[in-house]
């Protein structure tokens, strides 16, 4: 419960922060390319992927949210599979359950001298969620864009 707190409180923090960017950063985050954030919102599901570069790491961050009809409902375990491009692809490896308030959340650590992705403003990513038998597509742009 601590944990979901406070990455709902970090998400806050950096989905406030991008708000209150101008012109001028946005500029130099395309060019730099190491925070970037993320968001995309359909019928049932939003979701938001973060990518932070730190020294010689890529922390990524998945986060999907369940906003759909009936809150009593079971949803049941979820698939998902993000792509950007050709270059990137992150999925589950099996069906995952959503934890708390309908909501599952992952993230991974990377040597960025080894993996190639660069995260810009402009980049979309899809995101395909396979729930109950249906299946709901995604699209997340850069919050800063």
């Amino acid at each position: 419960m601590k944990y979901r707190i406070l990455f709902s409180l970090v998400l806050s923090i950096l989905l406030f922060i991008s708000g209150c960017t101008n012109k001028e950063s946005d500029i130099n985050l395309k060019e730099k390319s190491d925070e970037v954030v993320y968001y995309g919102k359909g019928e049932e599901w939003l979701a938001t992927f973060s990518i932070f570069k730190v020294k010689n790491s890529l922390f990524d961050s998945i986060y999907i949210q369940n906003i759909g009809g009936n809150r009593e409902a079971k949803i049941g375990p979820i698939e998902y599979q993000l792509v950007g491009g050709e270059r990137f692809k992150f999925e589950s490896q099996y069906p995952q359950e959503l934890q708390g308030v309908r909501s599952f959340h992952t993230s991974s650590e990377a040597n960025a001298d080894v993996v190639t992705i660069k995260p810009t403003t402009d980049e979309v990513f899809k995101l395909t969620i396979k729930y109950n038998g249906k299946i709901e597509t995604l699209t997340l742009s850069s919050i800063t864009h």
